[in-house]
């Protein structure tokens, strides 16, 4: 399991690689800082040692300002020539001390420093300080003949001694530093450019593996899956890899095998049903044949009967009546079963279908019972839809003749209008009979469902079964706003026709 785990793991190898490359360049970036640091910190001695040189000359040059003032003090016995000699001999402590800081990382510099800082200070106790006293005391003859034996002149050769010393070390010691500084400079930077190197080199491995590893079976898989949803259930790919890639390609071909399976499933219960409706309107049509056939005989009897016997008596008329009107009853029943179980199937002349001429055509099939009933039918803008013709026709002649028949002793009003709802059309059919309870508004689309004997009101109760049928194979719903007393509005949905822009006609109808 574990080895399994290892081995398919593609995540881990991304991680690592990733890994890899942000240790390579962070060990780069680390060595390209000290070299910058390095740069700075030489860069940094190189001008100290600068200041340190600089003082040292100016040391120097002090010195033999000091020097050459108190000789032509002596000379000129002119005191101003003090002035400059007392100020550099002021100076110069601070300026020894300052100069020893300077060179305080080299101890052997620091020495000579100190020793520098000693020499001027005998110099100054033991000549310059006292040349001017010996010449105020004993005369300018006697400090001239000091001046003479070059006693101020054999210790500034000292002191100059000692400062060529300390420049020749400083200057050494600041070629030395910089010829360090630029070999570890330059190491570091080699080094630096070979861990980029290295950086570059892993992530374009990365790359190519990912290219090659990941993002090659993705993209496979991407235009099976692409062919798959466009129908091609045969589809199938790779799945040799033992990794997260393997797993994927698995269930990819799981799921189109699955879907195969289900494709052949499906078109073997749409064959099944489509046969079962076959034999089912097969068997509709010659069961009503069959079964009119002996109404018909029945009714044929019946009329031969009261032909022989003449003027029948009362009872046998009543006899005679009902034998008829049952064998009508039962041709009605048999004919909307017939219409019933042929509603919502089978193929529709599906077209862009004027609904105002439909609902003419309605009205006109209804034309007997909007005269016998005194109806007034008055019909709103009425648009395009896709709809097959003759079933629409069906749906206003079922919803407008039951408006005219379930009324109240009061004249018949019937209104058809049409509203717009998202892509779709509502059709409302409204009336003002008798109404029914919104808790039966359910129910009266089923079949063979009656809110009322026949003897009120005559029917089957397949006219809005049917109606619905109709519309459910439409894509449209149907549904009903009523109150007892307060007439009815059936609502049904059609949808658009798709290439109509047009506003709605008005079409007029009514008796």
């Amino acid at each position: 399991m574990l080895r399994r785990s290892l081995r398919t793991q593609i995540t881990t190898r991304v991680v690592a690689l990733s890994a890899t490359a942000a240790v390579l360049l962070g060990t780069a970036l680390v060595v390209l800082i000290v070299a910058v640091t390095g740069q700075r910190d030489a860069a940094r001695t190189a001008f100290r040692s600068q200041q340190a040189l600089s003082l040292a000359d100016q040391l120097e040059k002090s010195l033999l300002s000091i020097e050459n003032g108190l000789n032509r003090y002596i000379a000129t016995e002119n005191a101003s020539y003090l002035v400059p000699v007392r100020r550099e001999l002021a100076a110069y402590p601070a300026e020894t001390r300052r100069l020893a800081n300077l060179v305080s990382d080299d101890p052997g510099q620091q020495r000579r420093a100190s020793a520098i800082g000693g020499a001027i200070a005998d110099y100054d106790m033991l000549w310059a300080s006292v040349l001017p006293d010996v010449a105020r005391q004993f005369g300018f003859a006697k400090a001239r003949s000091q001046v003479q034996t070059d006693g101020g002149r054999q210790r500034l050769d000292a002191i100059r001694t000692q400062f060529a010393r300390l420049f020749g070390r400083e200057r050494a010691v600041i070629r030395a530093r910089e010829s360090s500084a630029e070999s570890r400079s330059a190491r570091a930077i080699g080094l630096g450019i070979g861990g980029l190197a290295l950086v570059i080199a892993t992530a374009l491995g990365l790359t190519l593996y990912l290219r090659r590893s990941v993002l090659r079976p993705v993209r496979t898989v991407a235009e099976a899956t692409g062919r798959l949803a466009a129908g091609d259930l045969t589809t199938r790919v790779p799945a040799d890899r033992e990794d997260e890639l393997g797993e994927l390609a698995r269930s990819f071909n799981s799921m189109a095998d699955s879907l195969e399976r289900g494709r052949e499933e499906l078109e073997h219960s749409n064959a099944e049903l489509t046969r079962s409706n076959a034999e089912l309107e097969q068997f509709a049509s010659v069961t009503s044949h069959d079964l009119q056939a002996p109404l018909t005989t029945i009714s044929m009897y019946a009329e031969l009967l009261e032909r022989r016997r003449g003027e029948p008596a009362d009872g046998d008329l009543d006899l005679v009546e009902g034998i008829r009107g049952a064998t009508q009853q039962a041709r009605t029943l048999i004919r909307d079963l017939l219409e019933y179980s042929r509603a919502g199937r089978g193929s529709l002349s599906v077209e862009e279908v004027p609904v105002g001429i439909v609902v003419e055509q309605a009205l006109e099939a209804l034309a007997g019972a909007i005269e016998e009933s005194g109806a007034q039918v008055t019909v709103g803008d009425l648009p395009v839809v896709c709809a097959d013709r003759a079933s629409l026709c069906r749906v206003f002649q079922n919803l407008v003749g039951n408006a005219v028949k379930f009324t109240a002793e009061e004249t018949p009003r019937v209104r058809i209008d049409a509203d717009r709802e998202n892509g779709d059309w509502r059709f409302s059919v409204s009336d003002n009979g008798i109404g029914m309870n919104p808790e039966q508004a359910q129910r009266i689309f089923e079949p063979f469902q009656r809110l009322h004997g026949e003897e009120d009101y005559p029917g089957t109760g397949i006219g809005l079964a049917v109606c619905e049928r109709i519309v459910d194979q439409f894509g449209g719903r149907i549904w009903v706003s009523s109150n007892p007393g307060e007439g009815s509005v059936f609502h049904f949905t059609l949808p658009a026709a798709l290439s109509s822009g047009a506003e709605p006609q008005r079409v007029r109808a009514g008796a």
